[in-house]
């Protein structure tokens, strides 16, 4: 089954109608009907109605393990996980604590991931997880500036990139020119981490790759933005990589647990700590 096949309810269904100031301006936009801009919406603004704390300024090693936040709250084999560490695990990076937990967590992200290096560890984000380059070309076309010309495309290549725009304009009101990056930081630098903790990345290294992402992460005004930036950067991987609606509902759950868990952390997202890059203070 194709990927438009695959996604469409059954019985068909009506389009996403976002806010109509939002889209009023834009190109072959239609959103597709599927529940899940709505639930996002909802917990943007549950999260807006909460009191948290303003930011407050951490260092550049704090910061890196706090982009990584999501993926910290995953077991990784040789590294220490949240119940081994102490209150400050959201804002440390990680070693791994023997030659054999090393080990461990290289044979790890080899088997899994298929990293066993630099350049694998970089060839795995780029061509498996960064997705907000996809939907900065949506928003290209939404916007009336294509960044290529869609009559170039074959028919297969036409279909997919035509279904994962529609599937990814139902997220443009909620998070506009945000999109996915996040997804892409969160992720990112939680391989950098794994990187760093089992020696595949020197200090130097990760310091180095790290800076790209520390940059990027400047768009964002406050860690709920970040959130909701990430919810819907998983939703889209999990639509790129096959899954159907019933898998899309379970992983907006299961994503939404967990930025929650670091949202009311105050040792984590919830902290308001953040790392400002000199000239980028708001």
């Amino acid at each position: 089954m194709g990927i438009l096949g695959r996604f469409k309810k059954q019985g068909g269904g009506s389009e996403v109608k976002p806010d109509v100031s939002a889209v009023l301006q834009l190109k072959d936009f239609h959103p597709f009907d599927t529940g899940l801009s709505q639930a996002v919406m909802a917990l943007a603004e549950e999260f807006g109605r909460k009191e948290f704390p303003a930011r407050t300024i951490c260092d550049r090693d704090q910061f890196m393990a706090l982009l990584a936040g999501v993926t910290a709250l995953r077991r990784t084999p040789g590294i220490p996980g949240p119940g081994e560490s102490g209150a400050d695990y959201f804002t440390t990076l990680p070693r791994c604590a023997t030659p054999e937990a090393e080990a461990e967590c290289r044979a790890h992200l080899e088997k899994i991931f298929g990293i066993t290096d630099r350049q694998s560890l970089l060839d795995f984000c780029k061509n498996e997880i960064c997705c907000h380059r996809q939907y900065l070309d949506f928003v290209g076309f939404w916007e009336g500036n294509p960044p290529f010309d869609m009559a170039k495309l074959n028919s297969d290549a036409l279909k997919y990139f035509q279904t994962a725009r529609d599937f990814s304009a139902q997220f443009y009101s909620v998070v506009g020119h945000h999109g996915y990056l996040a997804w892409d930081i969160c992720e990112c630098m939680g391989h950098l981490r794994s990187g760093y903790a089992c020696g595949i990345l020197t200090g130097e290294e990760l310091n180095g790759l790290a800076e790209h992402w520390i940059a990027q992460a400047q768009i964002f005004n406050n860690w709920v933005e970040f959130a909701i930036s990430v919810v819907c950067g998983e939703l889209y991987w999990d639509f790129r990589n096959g899954s159907k609606l019933p898998e899309l509902n379970k992983g907006l759950d299961l994503w939404t647990r967990l930025v929650r868990v670091l949202l009311e952390d105050s040792a984590a997202w919830g902290s308001g700590m953040w790392y400002e890059p000199a000239g980028e203070s708001k």
